[in-house]
């Protein structure tokens, strides 16, 4: 008879063992979601970032090579170098004086359900 007490006991403890995982691993998991976001949240202000370098150069190489003729329609640039799936960049040019350039930069990219889009003007010194 006593055996079948430690018997009893023994699986109340694995059953309360078990439910103290499951509440423990749900735990972890809004933990490492939470992770996620912000890693996410981070890749794709770093993707911002070199996009808008990008676009910014090109912008600048290309009044250097066109003067004042470089202003005109949007210009889709490519976007592989990136290794960003949909990602996009739209650079136009919309002002050109002797010493400045006005640029309105366009980007769009996503990462999971998340998807990073703007447009912003940028003032650009000239040499």
């Amino acid at each position: 008879m006593r055996t079948r007490n430690n018997k009893g006991f023994l699986l109340t403890f694995v059953i309360v063992a078990l439910a103290l995982m499951g509440t423990i691993l749900f735990v972890l998991a809004g933990g490492s979601n939470a992770m996620l976001f912000h890693a996410d949240t981070a890749w794709l202000q770093a993707v911002e970032r070199n996009l808008v370098a990008s676009g910014l150069a090109w912008a600048r190489a290309n009044i250097a090579a066109n003067g004042a003729a470089a202003v005109g329609e949007p210009v889709e640039l490519s976007t592989e170098a990136f290794d960003a799936p949909n990602a996009g960049l739209t650079v136009k040019i919309t002002q050109v004086q002797t010493d400045r350039a006005a640029v309105r930069i366009a980007i769009s990219c996503s990462k999971g359900r998340r998807t990073l889009s703007t447009v912003r003007d940028y003032i650009i010194d000239l040499p």
